[in-house]
């Protein structure tokens, strides 16, 4: 048995204002100071020559979860198998609160955690869980329409080949091809049929876990750790599988025939469902070998050169291909992310600083170019109107989110004045937890890749307005919730496309403008093994740079790709 050091548990008190210590009407927060502040005390903050441009927000107005200052209530919950004693820790494998006699009884082998940490956990892996199974019964909606679509489309395009056939044909072949049109209704009905049971099945479970959902929003509501956790516990026994009927893999074709009246006529033949209106191929079509164990990050300037970083080597590279690749240059600094500015210069984030940096490229010379301090910036891009977008997050643990966690996407002007913010949906709810790359498309959409944890993350895509047009989560063909989608970079093609790599699973998953899957390839096959970064150069071919096994040896691959739409 093992125990985490408990900290103090809390009964549910009401925060009192960090600067008088004495009114516990909060209502103010400033991002800078990470102050919870009274209203007479935010006059006075306000009116201090340092504070002038500290950014403050009025949490009552924001009415977030995550900034609320309160906390559950952990004392005194009485266990429920021993009388008379108080459940002291929460065990995460049985999924309850338990007290000294049931550690010492029954999980003294089991790795229990402090109430307060331990529901805080499970409340999150819990309120996850229900948002990726919904998720998934969206998507799987989704395909199921495009699938129908497409399978209509198909009968639709049968049925003219066979009446044009028939005309040509005319009366010796009338009741041949009556014959062959009963054929493709019973098939289209029965595509139908499953449709509709597939549909049912879909609502079904977005019914059940809807419901699930309240009542855990109702527990949740109550504050009370014992019901939370009872609740979690009951309704984690009975979440429904997400076993979906499977969609169609084939239709009917009309396949044109001579000599018998069937051969003479034609037949219905079966052929793979496939979306006509995009074939994407991607194809590597030449591969180099890089001096790095790993290439985190990749700029391309032209056809054949660009930057590439490693942070754990502290190195900045410019590179040439042409038969071979080249080292031009060596610069010395902790790179997070880049992105090239309309002048060609070169905007950097590093690790472990406030500014983001400008690389003069003529000169070579990186200086301050502009400071988020006390923040940190990570991922960075800029768009096609000059307009710099920047993630930032507060230091510290990257994926810990606390009451003074501060996570947003930022747009700055190039003359560093502020003209957007973002950190909250239109439900009051926290965007972003780690926005590590960012990217726009042809609409001026900004596109984040949040990651969550270091091995999951989603694709969440914003208008210029902050609102939250769609995410990705990854493909269930690939992903699961033991293979979880963890996507490393971000790219836009020209006619809109979305492209994102996913580290773990070694794969590409090419989405529409409007988050749909076109393409998601797996390409280990073809010698891409946990991509890192990509970016796409100036001739429209994309490159992609990886990992070395384990990053054990300096050979990471850097890959040319050839992409058809």
């Amino acid at each position: 048995m093992a125990l985490r050091p408990l900290s103090a548990r809390r009964a549910q008190v009401q925060k009192k204002c960090d600067l008088c210590e004495s009114n516990t009407s909060i209502q103010y927060r400033c991002i800078q100071c990470q102050k919870y502040m009274c209203e007479k005390c935010n006059k006075i903050h306000l009116n201090v020559q340092t504070s002038v441009k500290h950014e403050i927000i009025n949490i009552r107005s924001a009415n977030t979860h995550q900034d609320t200052p309160t906390s559950l209530v952990t004392d005194f919950i009485p266990c429920e198998r021993h009388n008379k004693k108080f459940c002291e820790a929460y065990c995460p494998d049985c999924i309850e609160l338990v007290c000294e006699d049931c550690i010492s009884d029954t999980h003294i082998e089991h790795q229990v955690a402090e109430i307060n940490e331990g529901c805080t956990d499970a409340i999150s892996k819990f309120q996850c869980r229900l948002s990726k199974d919904l998720w998934f019964c969206e998507n799987k909606s989704k395909q199921l329409q495009a699938s129908t679509q497409m399978c209509n489309s198909s009968y639709d395009n049968a049925r003219k080949k066979i009446d044009d056939r028939e005309k040509k044909m005319k009366a010796a072949i009338e009741k041949y091809a009556d014959q062959l049109r009963a054929q493709i209704e019973t098939k289209h009905d029965n595509v139908e049929k499953q449709r509709k049971m597939s549909e049912k099945k879909i609502k079904d479970i977005k019914d059940i876990l809807n419901d699930k959902e309240s009542t855990f929003k109702r527990a949740r509501e109550s504050n009370r750790a014992d019901k939370i956790i009872k609740a979690i516990r009951e309704i984690n026994n009975n979440l429904p599988k997400l076993d979906f009927h499977p969609l169609p893999q084939d239709v009917s074709d009309f396949m044109s025939g001579d000599i018998t009246v069937s051969e003479l006529f034609g037949s219905l033949q079966s052929k793979p469902i496939t979306n006509e209106r995009f074939n994407i191929d991607l194809k590597v079509i030449k591969s180099f070998t890089t001096d790095f164990n790993f290439v985190d990050r990749l700029l391309t300037l032209d056809t054949k050169t660009a930057w590439i970083s490693n942070f754990a080597m502290t190195t900045l590279s410019k590179i040439n291909i042409d038969h071979k690749m080249k080292t031009l240059k060596h610069i010395s600094v902790d790179v997070f992310d880049m992105s090239q500015t309309v002048g060609k210069d070169i905007l950097l984030s590093l690790l472990d600083n406030t500014d983001v940096s400008l690389l003069t490229t003529k000169t070579g010379e990186i200086k301050p170019f502009l400071s988020v301090s006390p923040l940190r910036p990570r991922g960075i891009h800029v768009n096609k109107h000059n307009d710099i977008i920047l993630g930032v997050i507060e230091e510290g643990d990257p994926y810990k989110l606390t009451d003074t966690s501060c996570r947003k996407v930022l747009i700055f002007g190039m003359d560093g004045k502020q003209k957007q913010s973002y950190e909250y949906d239109k439900h009051k709810k926290r965007l972003f937890t780690l926005p590590v790359r960012i990217t726009s498309n042809v609409s001026n959409d900004i596109l984040v890749i949040n990651s969550t944890s270091d091995y999951g993350g989603t694709v969440l895509v914003l208008d210029w307005e902050g609102k939250v047009k769609w995410t990705y989560q990854g493909n269930p063909q690939v992903n699961s919730e033991n293979n979880l989608f963890n996507p490393y970079d971000i790219v836009t093609t020209s006619v809109g496309h979305v492209m994102v790599c996913d580290f773990d699973r070694h794969t590409l998953h090419v989405l529409s403008g409007e988050g749909d899957v076109l393409t998601c390839k797996v390409m280990e096959d073809q010698g891409i093994l946990n991509p890192m970064s990509m970016h796409i150069n100036t001739m429209g071919h994309l490159w992609v740079v990886c990992d070395s096994e384990y990053g054990q040896s300096c050979n990471a691959k850097l890959h040319i790709v050839k992409f058809s739409s």
